[in-house]
């Protein structure tokens, strides 16, 4: 290296003399720091063993995991055993069941190959992009085509994605995801970068030394590399509802058999009375399993993920589409999130000491930090790029902005300590001094940011520190239009509306109120210096908290859950992410930082607050829906085992001749198909946009057991009223009493009408005028039975009546 170059090298460090940089791609160019050449580049592509590929990371499911993990399931297993019983006993026509299942399974299957291939070009566009030097210049590279030997050029908001060493710069990191402690690192030459790990502060380039699955995070996770889905209400009540019945299916199964074992024994498989017996145990373990209720669930979530793709908002897991239209606390970050993010400086208010600052001093310390985010460039915009000033500042050292400081600082040779950033955080006890002009100018909607100069170096600092005020700056962050709408549409639903922010509560009360969030009762507050009980404390009183840490954030959340609310985060930058990880859903706006898009459940990719609507009405619809179709699945299920106790009771008891479970498996089938099936397909794409009421669960229950206990109630009429019927005419007959209530919760479900619900109706009576027509044509000679029949006619309706009108008293 010649003289003139290391003169160029000494003037362009950070420690050395610094030019103002209106470019960090200008820097690197006189650093001369080439990075990879295109030919080095090509000899790693060709040689594997020296440079393993980054595409060992984790990806999204393939084709071939949706159709194993769809196909390969204890509810199919179950299945596929009861249909080769069936084939083993030659009774084929009772084998319909496969192919509406086979229907039911691709339906989903191709939903979810629609879905992932959506999901698959939107991931395109949040991917872990870095910028990374070649030839000389600045590349924007994807995480798959990163090398061993690159230069990563980091600075706020970088995900690290592969573990490098520090070469020049110093940076303040957070490794949180790696080590579970939110505290902030900091990292000089040399140090080691993790991957995993976010620049919350700092400037710097890195040598990659690491990557695939030989980084470090990749190691600690060999065994646990799967996305962690986000926990639910639908997940958690799904999950309980298949623990319960398998608890449930596996005893009384046995229970079953045990009773018709005798039957089983002395008569051969093929004899048409063991038949009946062995088709009877095939149906009640088809009749169990409420496979077509997850079947249609996750065909429900993939619609409405499809349909929430094309509206710009792109959800990570299917189930969360539910979870944001069940919150109760929506807590908003503001800048980039309420505001649009492009902020201005409308007004400088300089202070006595001013006039003593050379000409234009302000575009030298401003010029120091890389242009990087909105407040950067709203001061690169007002003091760089008008400057005229071309003079050397001898710099000694820098610290960079971080959410914890909240202000950037420079220390000059010859003329101090300069500090830009929050007023509060750098004069600490004597923030009095200026408080007034602060309080004005937030009171409009201003951040305001103070520039202060002290004689103390950078390193001594701290809260006895005396400054000198040179110039309050205030910026505009202009509110995004549709904000507006979605505040007044979460308020209708009784969900709370709570502002997290770093700026000033003046600044946020201002927006607050503008926005609607704040009324004359509601109170907002700073929370400089407050301890965690005091935090606690203000949490359920206040609904604007300014000057608040990333920590502080995070403990808000955490305090909202233990107060049982579910909870949703909006943010943009890396100072939210850990309260992203408290929430039980974090929303990302596009335009923020990677890193916190890799974090969220949902991103929206055009940053509006329209698709969040989308996503609120989709979640409604879903959950509403489910509710109605999961009422038809659970009353069979539950009416199933109520039939299986009562064969059971009548068995062991030996009341009777021994009879077999009432249905076969195609006669059920027919049931489940035109009164369960069909319409439960339609009603779950129905728009809804109802308020989701609580208890899900216990709801759908409540709703199921009258009707369940009516189908146990004909059945046991039948049983004890018709003895002289044969075991094939006691089961056709309780198929139609089946199919009666199953016709009669139809309706209920179907309120309020509309034109499709009607149409669906009249179909579905004239497929059960046709259904008891085939079926009944035997018993029109035997007048005994017609009247036990119409006895229970006039019976369910009855049933039906009183039990809907309490129901509703009880809901009340």
């Amino acid at each position: 290296m010649n003289k003139k170059e290391l003169n160029n090298k000494k003037k362009n460090n950070i420690n050395g003399k610094l030019m103002i940089k209106k470019n960090p791609k200008e820097e690197f160019i006189l650093n001369n720091i080439k990075g990879l050449t295109s030919e080095e580049v090509k000899i790693k592509l060709q040689n594997p063993n020296i440079n393993q590929s980054n595409k060992n990371n984790i990806k999204s499911k393939t084709i071939k995991d949706i159709i194993f993990t769809n196909i390969f399931t204890f509810f199919n297993l179950l299945i596929l055993i009861v249909a080769f019983i069936i084939i083993y006993i030659k009774c084929y026509e009772q084998l319909f069941f496969l192919f509406i299942n086979f229907l039911n399974l691709t339906v989903n299957i191709v939903q979810e190959i629609r879905a992932k291939k959506i999901l698959d070009k939107i991931s395109l566009l949040t991917s872990n992009n870095s910028k990374v030097i070649r030839n000389g210049k600045i590349h924007i590279l994807s995480v798959d085509d990163i090398l061993v030997d690159d230069i990563l050029l980091l600075e706020l908001g970088s995900q690290i994605v592969v573990d490098a060493r520090l070469m020049e710069g110093k940076l303040e990191v957070n490794e949180a995801l790696l080590t579970g402690e939110s505290k902030n690192v900091f990292k000089k030459e040399k140090d080691l970068l993790y991957s995993g790990s976010y620049v919350v502060s700092g400037y710097a380039y890195a040598k990659v030394i690491a990557i695939g699955s030989n980084v470090y995070i990749s190691k600690l996770t060999q065994k646990a590399k799967k996305y962690q889905k986000i926990k639910t209400p639908l997940t958690i009540i799904f999950r309980t509802l298949i623990i319960t019945i398998i608890l449930l299916l596996l005893p009384l199964s046995f229970l079953l058999f045990l009773t018709m074992k005798t039957k089983l024994m002395t008569i051969d498989v093929y004899d048409n009375d063991n038949k009946e017996f062995i088709l009877g145990f095939c149906c009640f373990i088809l009749c169990v399993m409420p496979s077509g209720l997850f079947l249609l669930t996750s065909m429900t979530l993939a619609v409405g993920f499809i349909k929430l793709a094309k509206n710009k908002a792109y959800v990570r897991d299917l189930f969360g589409i539910e979870m944001l239209a069940q919150i109760d606390v929506l807590c908003l970050d503001k800048t980039g999130t309420i505001t649009d993010g492009f902020m201005e400086v409308k007004e400088v208010i300089e202070y006595p000491d001013f006039k003593f600052l050379p000409k234009n001093f302000i575009s030298a310390i401003v010029g120091v930090f890389p242009n990087n985010n909105s407040t950067q460039k709203a001061l690169y915009d007002k003091f760089v790029s008008k400057s005229n000033n071309n003079k050397f500042y001898s710099i000694k050292k820098t610290r960079f902005f971080s959410s914890v400081n909240k202000y950037s600082a420079v220390e000059f040779e010859t003329l101090g300590t300069f500090l830009l950033g929050a007023p509060e955080f750098i004069l600490k006890k004597n923030f009095h001094d200026i408080k007034n002009d602060v309080d004005n100018k937030s009171q409009l909607g201003y951040r305001v940011l103070l520039l202060a100069q002290t004689d103390t170096k950078l390193e001594f600092i701290d809260e006895n520190t005396k400054y000198k005020n040179i110039a309050l700056i205030m910026i505009e962050d202009k509110i995004k239009e549709d904000v507006y709408k979605i505040i007044e549409d979460f308020k209708k639903n009784d969900v709370k509306i709570k502002i997290i922010s770093g700026d000033d509560a003046e600044t946020l009360t201002f927006i607050g109120k503008r926005i609607g969030i704040l009324g004359e009762s509601q109170k907002a507050i700073n929370l400089t210096d407050l301890t965690n009980e005091e935090i606690s404390y203000v949490v359920s009183k206040c609904d604007v908290f300014g000057r608040s840490t990333p920590e502080q954030k995070q403990y808000i959340l955490k305090q909202l859950k233990e107060n049982n609310y579910k909870v949703a985060m909006i943010g943009d930058g890396v100072n939210d992410i850990l309260a992203f990880k408290e929430a039980h859903i974090s929303i990302a706006m596009a335009s923020g930082s990677k890193s916190t898009q890799n974090v969220a459940n949902l991103v929206l990719m055009d940053s509006r607050f329209n698709s969040l609507i989308q996503v609120v009405a989709e979640g409604k619809r879903v959950v509403n829906n489910l509710k109605k179709i999961s009422v038809l699945f659970l009353t069979k299920t539950i009416s199933t085992f109520i039939l299986a106790i009562l064969v059971l009771v009548y068995n062991l008891f030996h009341l009777g001749k021994i009879k077999p479970f009432p249905l076969n498996p195609l006669k059920f089938n027919l049931i489940d198909n035109f009164f369960i099936g069909i319409p439960s397909f339609f009603l779950a794409l129905e728009m809804n946009n109802k308020k989701i009421k609580p208890n899900f669960l216990k709801s759908i229950l409540i709703e199921s057991f009258p009707y369940a206990l009516l189908i146990g109630f004909n059945y046991l009429c039948l049983l004890l009223f018709t003895k002289d019927l044969t075991n094939d005419d006691l089961s056709t007959l309780t198929t139609l009493t089946t199919a009666l209530v199953f016709f009669n919760l139809l309706i209920n479900n179907c309120i309020p009408f509309n034109k499709l619900k009607t149409i669906l109706l009249i179909f579905m009576f004239w497929i059960f005028i046709v259904f008891g027509f085939v079926f009944s044509l035997k018993f029109l000679i035997l007048k005994s039975h017609l009247k036990i029949f119409g006895f229970l006619f006039i019976i369910n309706f009855i049933f039906v009546f009183f039990s809907k009108r309490k129901l509703k008293k009880f809901q009340k």
